[in-house]
């Protein structure tokens, strides 16, 4: 089974889906490399998510991966349709694969980008999906550290990702977009990665603040989710 690009004037996420704000490491602000590369063909799409969990009921996902595993407590209460859009991509095995593209240390990583996989079948794009996005949902949901959110596609939009999801490992984020839930194991996993901001479509390492492929972290990859009740 299988179970965020901000604009870059966002600081803290990759380039055009969500925004944090206190983070002296994040990408600089500089709209003019913020261009990201379409998002390929042949990816999996679909029109939107099946009603897949029954929002009544709390459920955990389980996030496997090459290091191990990582359990969310999905938020059915405050994020229904979004919770169930990740379960509902879960049993389609859409994560199977795919990598934590994006990581600044202490601070956030994001995944759930289809064209950011192991396999390297695809460049990774940062803006991939699975054909659809969510209305905003859950305005108030508390977040703060190991919050695990859907961020918006345009900063200060009320559309969020359908796949792509952040984890907020410091108190000091303020990410727009759903909560989906909270990272209740499998933290060590988040904090021991290394720092990875690719550079997207025109980007340059000198003049994006990217990094150059050489120069990223090893990724984490994930290998499996399962979404079952708590």
């Amino acid at each position: 089974m299988m179970v965020m690009i901000l604009s870059l004037a966002a600081v803290g996420l990759a380039p055009s889906l969500g925004s944090g704000r206190n983070n002296s490491t994040g990408v600089p602000v500089d709209e003019d490399v913020a261009e990201a590369s379409p998002t390929p063909e042949g990816l999996p799409t679909f029109e939107s998510p099946q009603d897949t969990i029954d929002i009544g009921r709390g459920y955990t996902a389980t996030i496997t991966t090459d290091q191990g595993p990582i359990v969310l407590e999905l938020d059915t209460a405050n994020a229904p349709e979004t919770a169930n859009s990740f379960a509902f991509l879960a049993g389609q095995n859409y994560y199977d694969g795919q990598e934590f593209f994006w990581v600044i240390p202490g601070f956030d990583a994001q995944a759930g980008d289809p064209t950011c996989v192991d396999n390297e079948e695809f460049s990774c794009s940062g803006v991939g999906g699975p054909g659809y996005t969510l209305a905003k949902e859950g305005e108030g949901a508390p977040g703060g550290q190991w919050a695990v959110i859907a961020p918006v596609t345009v900063a200060g939009g009320d559309q969020v990702h359908g796949s792509q999801f952040v984890i907020a490992m410091s108190e000091d984020g303020d990410f727009e977009g759903t909560v989906i839930g909270l990272v209740s194991e499998g933290q060590e996993i988040l904090q021991s990665l290394g720092e990875r901001r690719p550079c997207f479509g025109t980007q340059t390492p000198d003049a994006g603040g990217c990094q150059a492929e050489d120069d990223l972290a090893q990724p984490l990859t994930i290998e499996d989710v399962v979404v079952q009740p708590a």
